[in-house]
């Protein structure tokens, strides 16, 4: 009988040794902690590589060279979980602490990012879009020779066809369903006069044609023509609303949108390049896109 208690007991201290895994405890240093934290992310043990960072962020003083990656992996760790609010909060301890760090860019970029991620769909509350475009905006401003510019600039494009999305469907919301021409004219002519190179400036300026003619204010609809004319030569619709464009219509030279995908809510984030859990004196991640 005691030989089989023992026996029991010596198997639960190795299922509960066993059932530990990782625990922040254990490193003795910082260092060590933030190296085993990385192995973690690695293996894409998010509960364990958030774990991991948050002790970190924790425990680590202002100035410790530690702090800035500690909070990044955080905020990437909390991106993988698709928790893009803490994401955002977690990349904007990066920018407001340490602005001049390397990895500043990359984490304002990820705050845009999460932000956008947030925005799931155009019919939503443009709020989290707005935030996000207004800081890919201030980012371009800041970081001008940040590799990540390219990435943000997509990105603002990608939300401009968001917004203009929005406005276009308020405007035909208000056509079909309020029966009020007045609101849906401003809807429309906001979208070609705010977001011109977008998918809905083009059907915006179609419905403004349609309208000002079923209003019968001809000179209104003939400025319609004339700028989807110069806007969209060549194109069967606005051909068949206004007929053949004049000889003497140039086109303007319109930014190509054609590749633009409206879907950002699952936008893919940058995969961070992983540090060797080996000794080092500053980690520098880099995203790769």
């Amino acid at each position: 009988m005691e030989f089989r208690l023992l026996m029991l007991l010596s198997m639960a201290t190795a299922l509960a040794a066993c059932s530990r895994g990782f625990q922040p405890r254990d490193y003795a240093n910082p260092e060590a902690l933030f190296q085993a934290t990385l192995i973690e992310f690695q293996k894409k043990k998010w509960d364990n590589a958030q774990l991991g960072f948050e002790r970190l962020t924790s425990d680590l003083s202002s100035r410790d060279p530690l702090l800035a990656p500690a909070y990044f992996y955080l905020a990437l760790t909390h991106e993988r979980k698709k928790e893009f609010l803490l994401a955002a909060q977690a990349f904007e301890r990066v920018t407001d602490g340490f602005p001049d760090d390397t990895l500043a860019p990359m984490a304002m970029l990820g705050t845009g990012r999460s932000y956008q991620n947030l925005w799931r769909r155009p019919s939503l509350d443009p709020e989290n879009g707005q935030k996000a475009a207004s800081i890919l905006r201030a980012m371009l401003s800041s970081y001008p020779d940040a590799k990540e510019t390219e990435d943000a600039k997509r990105r603002i494009t990608q939300l401009e066809e968001w917004f203009a999305q929005k406005d276009f469907e308020t405007g035909v919301h208000y056509i079909k369903v309020r029966r009020a021409i007045d609101p849906a004219i401003i809807y429309f002519k906001d979208v070609v006069t705010t977001y011109p190179a977008t998918k809905a400036a083009r059907m915006s300026w179609l419905r403004l044609h349609e309208l000002y003619t079923k209003i019968r204010w001809k000179d209104d609809a003939a400025e319609t023509c004339t700028a989807m004319w110069k806007a969209y030569p060549g194109d069967p619709e606005v051909a068949l609303a206004c007929g053949a464009a004049p000889k003497d219509t140039a086109p303007p030279v319109v930014r190509d949108t054609t590749a633009v995908k409206a879907d950002t809510a699952t936008a893919a984030a940058p995969q961070p390049a992983i540090l060797s859990p080996v000794a080092f004196a500053r980690p520098a991640p880099n995203p790769v896109p």
